[in-house]
Formats: structure tokens, C-alpha cells, sequence
């Protein structure tokens, strides 16, 4: 028996649509093929940072990836980005050849499972009628250790990969490296902000067991791998002979001294000298900071703005304050080599102690254009103005960070003598390294403060966002030390700002005329009041002289002529900013623009491509 035609036809219809689908699922699920990622840095891609440590991952991580379904409806964009978070999940089980094990949950109101999310530590989301969802994730290793991401939020997107890496690294290696830290700047919170730790000190906590030192030990713990100096204080000679020997017994160490600390300063609230005193140890091991300079740099410098009279700001770069993109750091060193951005306050300079027998390797430096700045009038009063005045371009590159490697002597030939029952005995003394020292200094500790390298959103609300890659370097400088680089190539790709460059040339030539007639009309003032004083007055009536009538005449020119060089000086200033305006208003076009346009061509270009082979196929036969 046949069937109608028109009975298929209406039995096809729904078949069609179920076919459809279940293509559509099975594929989803299946055939998840690669996928094009055309962000910058990659942003959609696992770094190979992310794959080996994943292929490294001996014991199970149990992810629970906590989704509330309600949020299709309640809230579509949080939903969008579970499925992007959904998605990078999947890639980490797969790459980790399923060692990470994820499982989707969807805990529904007053259910089991809203009760374990909640003891597990997730923030609630809450929705328009007062209902809670949830979207963040529980990890659990077979130790039964738990780390959580209490939620994920669209803001940190571009953190999606560094957050689920280090939460899956840190519960795949149970024990955390011990870091030591002997410290004069209060990471842990001083009274000026509440007693909050320093954001760079609650990072460093989530990857080490960190230990904060009293700075008086006669002896670093033996179970401390890496050791960290923080602009110490002067410390007391058994505390720097600990130091010495635990580096002479192979112990590594990451050292911040600075040569004016602006963060130490603000603290106590008067100017002074506020610079590390770690000196002795330092050329034993072959580096110098350079004493009482500070490195300024005119192409990395930062943009300040100066009030000026009547409610107007001048904005100039402030010579000691650095922003150093990737062309200043070695692209060889791993700890360095993927960061945009790095933030310095009033940095010193490092170079090598003539005959040292250990390697100096720089890893940070200035441009070639940089130079020296005494540190003495900037610790009193930074003036910018005046800082611009007085500095003399160098001819290379000063070093700001390095990293020392070889044999070392002890800097001390013989133990300190003590009787103090806590000292080490003299037969513990080591003259000389056990081992190829591996030590790394950055000539500045400001460095590390929130301010260097965090700036509040929008509003106030939320946790800052880096602006900067300064804890990055931090965090992979000791995994180097530490022996781990599993993150190191994820690190560095969180920068919330990037800086327009070409506005910042812009910036940066136009100040530099404006500074030529600057300097132009204080050279001819001074010269003109210089010529007045001589004559007892500036054009009245002083100690019975008066000025001739040829010299009001030159003083009266005089006045005419600066208030031209004023006019000059706002035409220079108004055409920079109109300039600047210009660039900005084309970059946002083209932002705008560009993808609709390069679709647009795209599809213009496949339609034709098409046509073409439609019309070869199709082409009739001649003859």
C-alpha cells in the first residue's frame, strides 16, 4: 500500500526538524571542530603554558561547574558567558586527557545542591523577582583540598584561562612552595588604608605558603625555598649574615631595593632617605645600585597634569614614574618575555660590580635616551617641571632588573661574632656558594604598591583591575626561582588598559616644543629682571631711581612680547589636543567599522568565488 504524497509531505516536515536537531546535538557534542580566534594575545585559544600543565596532571581534579538555568531568561548575558566558560571547561578536560573531570550542576531553589554550592563558598546571584542563582565553580582533589571561584563574572573574560589554570594548578600540587618575606613596607596593611594587605601580597598567598619574617633571624628556616626582600629596614647584622648564608647554601632570593621608596615615604610623612640597606650583601654577589640616582626615562615616562593658574592643568611626562612596554625586557627570559606593561615609581640602577664572578643578565631596562636624576630634590619636592629642567639625556640603557647567576663568595669571610645562644655555630659557615647562585633585583619596591599597576572600574564598585602586568612579573620571577613555570605564559595577558602609542608620540613631541618655548620665555625673563635689578627697580619708583623713559619702553616690550610667547605657547597647546582628538576620533571609527567592513568583504568575495565556479561548471560545451 502507498501513501498520499501529501501525507509524506506533512510527515517529512517534523521528521526534518527532529533530524535536524538531533545533527545539531550530535555534532555539539562529537564533532567539536577547531575554532578561528582572532583576539589579541589569543585570548580563546589554551596557551602552552595551559596544555603542558594539564598533560602534566598526575591525580584527578573534580570540577563542579555550578550553572543556574534560570539565568537564560533573567539574565541572557551572564548566560552567553557560562557558555563561553562552559566551553574552556570542555577544552580543559580534553587537553588534561580527562583527568580533569567537570560536572555541570543546576542547583535549583531550596534543592541539595543550591545547599552545597552555597557551603562551598559561591556568591549568590540575585535575580529580578528575588531568586538566586549561581555561576562559578568548586574544585576538590583526591586529597580532598578545595579551592573555589566564587563566581565568574563577564568582567574578568579576559582572565577566564589564568583563573581556571591556576585553580586547577593549585589543586593538582597540594603542597604550595614556601616563600619567605623579610619586609620594611607594610604589605600587610598599615593604618593610613584600614590594615588592608596590598593586592600583591593576597596573590602571592593563593600560589605559596608565604611566611613573613621579623627581619632579626640568626637563621632562614631551611624549609623556606624562595626568600623575598622587600626594602628592608636596616637590619640587624645577624639578620644579614642569615640572609648571606641561606643564598650561600643555594637558597634563592628575589630582592626589591630602591633607591627613594615613595611608598615608605608616604608612611611616615616627612621626606627623608628612605633607601634599602642591603648594599654589602648585593657586591658580594656582584650587582651595584647605583647610589642616590634615580633612573628617568623620556619615551616611557608617564603623563601627570599640573595645576596651573585660573583652574587650567598642563599635562607632562613625569620623568621617574615608568610605563615600559615589551621592547624594553629580555625576550629570552621567560619571566619576562609575554608582559605588556610594567609600572615603575622612582626606580634606581642596577650594573655589575667590576670583577664579580657571577653572570648579570638585565631583564628590565629604560630606553637608550634615559638617564640619571639625583634622587635628593624628588625625595624633598617632585616637581616635575623642574625635574624635566635639570635632566641630561644618557646614550644606552640603564638596568633596572637582573638576574644573577655563577659562583659567589659569602660577604662575610668569617661569622659575625656573637653569644647569643640562637646564633648558628661558626662550623655551619659557608665562605663561598654551594651552589650557582640564581638571584634576581629590581631597583624598586613601589612597584609592588596597588597604586602602581590597579585602577578602581567605574563607580567604585568591584574589585580593582590591573592596569599593569607588575604582579605578573612578581609571580613568574618566583616560579622561576621556585623551579615552576606551568603559568608563566598566561600571565601578562590581563591588562585592562592599553595605551594608545600614537597619541602618546603625539603627546610626547608636542610637549617637547612646548617646553623649547617655555624655557625660551623663563631665559628671557630672567635675563630682563636680572637687567632691573641692576637698576634698583622694574619700572617704579625704588630707593629714589626711576626708570628712564627708554626703559619703560623696554619693559613694556617686554611684557608685549611674553604675552605673545603665551599665545604661542596655548596655540601649541590647543593644536596638540585638537590633533589628539583627530586620532582618537579615527581609531574609534575604525573600531566600529572595521569588523563590519572585513565581513562585509568577505562574503562579497565568497559570493563572487562562487559564481565564478557556477558559471565554469555550467559553461557550454563549444562545437
Amino acid at each position: 500500500m502507498h501513501l498520499d504524497r501529501r501525507i509524506l509531505s506533512i510527515l517529512g516536515i517534523p521528521l526534518a526538524l527532529v533530524a535536524f536537531l538531533a545533527f545539531n546535538v550530535f555534532s555539539g557534542i562529537a564533532l567539536r571542530g577547531p575554532a578561528l580566534d582572532l583576539t589579541e594575545n589569543r585570548q580563546f585559544t589554551l596557551s602552552d603554558g595551559t596544555r603542558t600543565m594539564l598533560a602534566d596532571i598526575q591525580e584527578p581534579v573534580r570540577l563542579r561547574f555550578y550553572l543556574s538555568s534560570s539565568l537564560r531568561e533573567t539574565n541572557p548575558y551572564l548566560w552567553s558567558y557560562a557558555q563561553q566558560a562552559r566551553d574552556m571547561l570542555e577544552s580543559f578536560r580534553e587537553a588534561s586527557g580527562g583527568r580533569v573531570e567537570v560536572q555541570v550542576i543546576d542547583p535549583q531553589p531550596f534543592s541539595e545542591e543550591e545547599d552545597r554550592a552555597v557551603g562551598a563558598g559561591l556568591q549568590p546571584i540575585l535575580g529580578p523577582d528575588q531568586s538566586t542563582a549561581f555561576l562559578g565553580i568548586a574544585g576538590a582533589n583526591t586529597t580532598d583540598d578545595t579551592d573555589v571561584i566564587a563566581m565568574l563574572s563577564p568582567e574578568r573574560e579576559r582572565f577566564l584561562e589564568y583563573d581556571l589554570t591556576r585553580l586547577v594548578y593549585d589543586l593538582s600540587r597540594p603542597t604550595k612552595p614556601v616563600l619567605g618575606i623579610i619586609t620594611g613596607l607594610p604589605l600587610e596593611g598599615s593604618m593610613q588604608d584600614s590594615q588592608v594587605p596590598w593586592q600583591i601580597l593576597s596573590q602571592l598567598r593563593q600560589f605559596y605558603d608565604v611566611r613573613m619574617l621579623s627581619g632579626e633571624e640568626y637563621q632562614i628556616d631551611p624549609a623556606i625555598q624562595v626568600l623575598m626582600l622587600v626594602q628592608p629596614d636596616d637590619l640587624p647584622e645577624q639578620n644579614l649574615y642569615a640572609i648571606d648564608q641561606f643564598v650561600m647554601r643555594g637558597g634563592h632570593l628575589l630582592a626589591f631595593t630602591d633607591p627613594f621608596s615613595e611608598a615608605a615615604q608616604a608612611i611616615a610623612q616627612v621626606p627623608g632617605d628612605f633607601a634599602a640597606k642591603i648594599d654589602g650583601l648585593l657586591a658580594s654577589w656582584g650587582v651595584e645600585l647605583v647610589p642616590d640616582r634615580i633612573a628617568g626615562d623620556p619615551d616611557a615616562a608617564r603623563q601627570v597634569a599640573i595645576p596651573q593658574e585660573g583652574g587650567r592643568q598642563q599635562v607632562l611626562p613625569y620623568l621617574p614614574w615608568l610605563s615600559l612596554d615589551g621592547s624594553h625586557v629580555d625576550p629570552g627570559e621567560p619571566a619576562v618575555a609575554n608582559l605588556d606593561v610594567i609600572n615603575l615609581m622612582s626606580p634606581g640602577v642596577l650594573r655589575p660590580v667590576e670583577g664579580a664572578t657571577t653572570s648579570f643578565t638585565p631583564l628590565i631596562q629604560t630606553g637608550p635616551e634615559a638617564g640619571l636624576l639625583d634622587a635628593a630634590p624628588i625625595r624633598t619636592y617632585p616637581d616635575p617641571i623642574a625635574v624635566l629642567r635639570a635632566f641630561q639625556p644618557g646614550s644606552e640603557p640603564l638596568t633596572l632588573a637582573a638576574r644573577l647567576t655563577g659562583p659567589a663568595k659569602s660577604a662575610y669571610p668569617t661569622p659575625p661574632a656573637s653569644d647569643d645562644p640562637a646564633a648558628p655555630p661558626a662550623s655551619a659557615h659557608l665562605a663561598e656558594a654551594q651552589a650557582p647562585l640564581n638571584v634576581v633585583v629590581v631597583a624598586d619596591a613601589d612597584l609592588l604598591e596597588d597604586q602602581a599597576w590597579l585602577a578602581a572600574q567605574p563607580g567604585g564598585q568591584g574589585q580593582p583591575l590591573p592596569i599593569a602586568s607588575n604582579a605578573d612579573m612578581v609571580l613568574n620571577l618566583l616560579d622561576t626561582l621556585a623551579g615552576s613555570d606551568a603559568l608563566l605564559s598566561l600571565r601578562g595577558r590581563d591588562i585592562t588598559l592599553r595605551p594608545f602609542t600614537r597619541i602618546q608620540e603625539l603627546q610626547r613631541t608636542a610637549e617637547a616644543e612646548y617646553r623649547v618655548k617655555e624655557e625660551e620665555l623663563t631665559a628671557s625673563l630672567e635675563e630682563v629682571q636680572a637687567k632691573l635689578q641692576d637698576l634698583g627697580g622694574i619700572g617704579e619708583d625704588q630707593q629714589g631711581m626711576v626708570l628712564t623713559e627708554a626703559q619703560r619702553q623696554e619693559v613694556q616690550g617686554f611684557r608685549a612680547r611674553m604675552l605673545d610667547l603665551r599665545a604661542e605657547l596655548r596655540a601649541v597647546q590647543l593644536a596638540l589636543n585638537q590633533e589628539i582628538d583627530r586620532l582618537e576620533g579615527r581609531l574609534t571609527l575604525i573600531n566600529i567599522l572595521a569588523v563590519p567592513l572585513a565581513v562585509a568583504v568577505i562574503a562579497v568575495l565568497v559570493a563572487l568565488w562562487r559564481r565564478m565556479r557556477t558559471r565554469k561548471r555550467f559553461r557550454p560545451a563549444q562545437g
